[in-house]
Formats: C-alpha cells, structure tokens, sequence
C-alpha cells in the first residue's frame, strides 16, 4: 500500500502499519504507547464488533473524552461500512438526547461517566438499542479480539456524522463520506507540509472536525497523543514528557500557554511545529510566541462541512507578518491542489468552496451542503494581491449600522493591538437609532486597567469614525465553545443583557 492514493478512512492506519509497524500510532498520558501494528488490529477487530451488533449504513453514536478508544472508533466504525456519530461531551444531556434523537444510532458507545447522564435516553432516543461504555466486557473483548469486518467498503460510503459547533447558531448534523475525509487529510499533508514522524499532540475535542488533525498526522506515520482537555500547565508536562514535537492550538489556548511559560520561564525544546484556525493571530501575540517558542506556525482555514482545512499559510509567511508585513496574518493563505475556492459577487463576497472535501450533505434527508456544486460558506471574503484568501468576517458578524457594513472582525484586531487588551469579541447590539450599535467585550491584560474612552480613542486613531465601539464591556473570560472558538451567540446574549438601553 506504499505510495498508493488512499481513499479509505482506515487505509491511514493499514498503510502506517506496513510501512512503520512498530512505530507507536497512540500515546496515552500516562505514557502507554500502540503500535500501528497493533492499532491496525484493534481498528479491525472494532470493526467486526460494530458489524456484530448493527446492519451496514447504521449509525454508532460516541460520547467520550479524547483516548485510544475514541481513536479506535474513529477507524473502525467506517472500516465496518457504518458511520461514526460524533456527540460533543460537554453538551448538557438534553441537547445530547436531541443530536441521537436527529442520528438515530442504534449503538450508543463512550464513558460512563457521560453514558449514566442520559437517564431517558430509551423514550427520548428509542433508535439506540444498545449502550456500552468502555469498562463494558464486550468493548474491551474486542479490543484484544482478532476478529476482522469483511464488508467491502467503497470511498464514497457515508463514514462519519458531524455536527457543527453552533458558534452562529443551532448545530447541525454534517455527513462526511471516506472520500470527503481522506480528501481533506490529503490536502492538509500537503498544504501544512506535515513533517514525518514525530509526536503530535491533540487537544480539540475529537468530536469536532478539528480531530481530523490525528489522521493527518497518522498519514505522515506520526505517534498521536489525544489529551482529554487543554490546560496550559498539563499542556507543558505532556510536551515534555512525550517529547512532543507538533500540535494545535486556538489562538486563546496559545494566550494561555504563553502566560504559563512565561510565569514559570519553562522551555519546551521539542516542539516545532504549531497549527491553529479557529481565528487568526494578531501580530502582538504571534511576536511574543515567536520569542519564547522556537517554532513554525501553520494557519489553516476550513470548517466542519470541508472536514478540515481548505487553505493554508505556512511559516515563512508567519515570520514576515511578525517583522515589517503584519497585514499577511489577516489572511487565512491558499488552497490546497484538490479544492477551489471563489468569492460570489465580486472583489468582496461570500466565500464558496468546491471540491472532493465538501460534505455529501445535511442530516437528516441528506440536504444539500452545495448550490450549484459550490458549498456556500457564510464568511465574507476576498483575495489579496498575491492570491490569498482574507476573511473579512463571518456574514453573521457584520454589524451593519447607520446603514454602514461594519466588520467585527476589523475592530477586533484593532483593539486586540492595544496594549491593555488581552482578548476582545466584537458583536452588535439593538439600538433604536442607529439599528445597530457596535460593542466590544473585553478582557484586559493582567495587571493593566484601560478605560472604556482609552479603547474607543485607540479604535477612531485607525478606524473611520462609525466602526468605533458605542458601548465597552469588560469581562474575565470570554466564552469559547469547545474547539476554543469564541462563542459568539454567548457574546452576544451577555452584551444585550449587560445593557440597559440605546446609545446614540
């Protein structure tokens, strides 16, 4: 299997296992290690027990912390010709029981933990005939089984059920085809140039998109750690116990990491490598990781109905938008060989994307995720001089006011080049008189206290007068969902309540 395309899920983990057999696939925190060898068997034996317990094209539904078990499943619930149905762990139960209610698995799998919070699940889900948790006698017969699934899988069978964060809105069920993943696998290997081997280290959620990441790096023969959750401290011992040498991060992960290290002045020596896509760097704080962190930074740009990134802006141009040419950290880079992307209407529009990596479509009935064979992205776009694609915003998050289209995203990075500003969420607000009004909710620096009028000052210095913010609102965290995106309904929500009328 050695240099063939591979076009199935599984065939990642098959190929490593040929080429690099006794390389460890999965590393658990305690520093229990896999083989890809033996990965490639219990990917097998997963399959032939989910094959035992459902019929072809059924879902099974997973509810659990980062591990080897997720990683288990991940491969081998398609390798068996059913699709994985990934449900976010820190959902509340009612919204769980509403996302298998919508999958209508028959198999239900996870931690106990999680699995013994759905008290209704039988009335409220009635399609899931079975539940088993990882401490089940069953699951763990099968990871030590031989057994292997031999229904034939083809590319385009349906392998895994998403659904979307819910940053702009109700999350939907996203299904993914073996295609449409190794798709996106393949171009991220090559937009990234993902180095070979090495140890990766993932902290999302394997229930988001962003968990494609462990196939990419299991393309390129790489050792995965999954961790259960990012917390700079375990983040630090974990690198340097494991001699971590690549990861992922939020930009709010790396303002967290950041402070930790330069707290505790520890080096992480390892480390080469850094990807992040839930928002873009500011410059400040891309000069601060640069100078503590010996390391390339990778920016991708994708969402869950691409299943994984689309475009990519590599290291060189990291390093020149940290010196003298900050506007290249505004862009997101450029697709990869095996998707387009176009802007609709003009030199300023909405993003549309074409190409192998595009969900087969919506659950339930399968909707259509495309218009005219291009996937409507909801973000407004353009692209610069040197063919890169800036996102402008989210459609969502354009606040228009007085008539005028504003970008929140344009007023977030001014402000987040204010010396005082730590992190800082733009959204607009009812007002009477202007239909919108812009506010900015704010968390300071430690150990700064910059007024609401320092702030908007700052923002009419380098924006024209109607993008500055109306109101200023200063909060200790901002609300992330649980990719460590900022939650923007959340913001949303606090800065209407917060406020007791218009502003004019």
């Amino acid at each position: 299997m050695t240099g063939a395309r591979i076009d199935l899920i599984h065939e990642l983990v098959s190929s490593a296992a040929a080429d690099t057999p006794d390389r460890r696939a999965i590393v658990t925190p305690d520093g229990a290690g896999i083989t890809f060898q033996e990965f490639d068997r219990q990917v097998g034996s997963v399959a032939a027990w989910v094959s035992e317990r459902t019929q072809r094209g059924d879902r099974v539904a997973v509810i659990a912390d980062n591990g080897a078990s997720y990683a288990r499943l991940y491969y081998g619930v398609p390798r068996s010709g059913r699709v994985l149905t990934l449900i976010n762990q820190r959902l509340s139960a009612g919204e769980q029981i509403g996302q298998l209610a919508s999958a209508e698995p028959s198999v239900l799998v996870g931690d106990g933990r999680y699995l013994d919070a759905l008290p209704s699940l039988t009335r409220q889900a009635p399609s899931v005939s079975q539940v088993v948790t990882f401490d089940d006698p069953s699951w763990q017969r099968a990871v030590h089984d031989s057994a292997s699934a031999a229904d034939r899988v083809e590319p385009d069978d349906p392998a895994w059920l998403l659904f979307t964060s819910g940053s702009t809105g109700a999350p939907k069920g996203v299904l993914h085809t073996h295609r449409s993943v190794t798709t996106a696998v393949r171009g991220t290997v090559a937009g990234r140039s993902v180095r070979s081997g090495g140890v990766y280290l993932l902290p999302f959620p394997m229930c988001h998109v962003a968990g494609y990441n462990m196939l990419v790096h299991h393309h390129a023969h790489s050792t995965v750690l999954p961790v259960p959750t990012f917390r700079a401290d375990e983040f630090v011992a974990a690198v340097l116990a494991h001699r971590v040498t690549s990861c992922s991060l939020a930009p709010t992960m790396l303002h967290s990491l950041l402070a930790h290290l330069e707290e505790t002045g520890t080096q992480l020596p390892t480390l080469r490598d850094v990807s992040y896509g839930s928002a873009a760097i500011p410059a400040d704080l891309l000069r601060r990781a640069l100078a503590r962190l010996d390391v390339d930074f990778h920016q991708g740009y994708g969402m869950t109905e691409t299943a994984g990134n689309v475009t990519f802006l590599g290291p060189a141009e990291h390093r020149a938008g940290a010196g003298a040419d900050a506007t290249i950290l505004a862009t997101a880079g450029r697709p990869h060989d095996e998707v387009e992307v176009r802007i609709a209407g003009g030199d300023v529009g909405e993003i549309l994307v074409r190409g192998g990596q595009v969900a087969a479509g919506y659950w339930p009935g399968l909707t259509p995720v495309t218009v005219d064979g291009w996937l409507p992205t909801g973000d407004v776009g353009r692209v610069d001089a040197d063919g890169r694609l800036v996102v402008v915003d989210r459609s969502k998050d354009v606040v228009i006011t007085g008539g005028e289209n504003v970008s929140s995203r344009e007023v977030e990075d001014v402000l987040s080049g204010h010396p005082d500003v730590d992190q800082v969420a733009v959204v607009g607000v009812p007002d009477e008189y202007w239909g919108e009004a812009i506010c900015a909710v704010v968390v300071a620096r430690a150990g700064s206290a910059p007024t609401a009028d320092d702030l908007v000052a700052h923002v009419r210095a380098n924006l024209t007068a109607f993008k500055r913010p109306r109101h200023v609102l200063f909060v200790e965290t901002l609300p992330l969902t649980s990719n460590g995106k900022v939650a923007k309904d959340a913001v949303r929500v606090h800065a209407r309540a917060a406020l007791s009328g218009p502003v004019r």
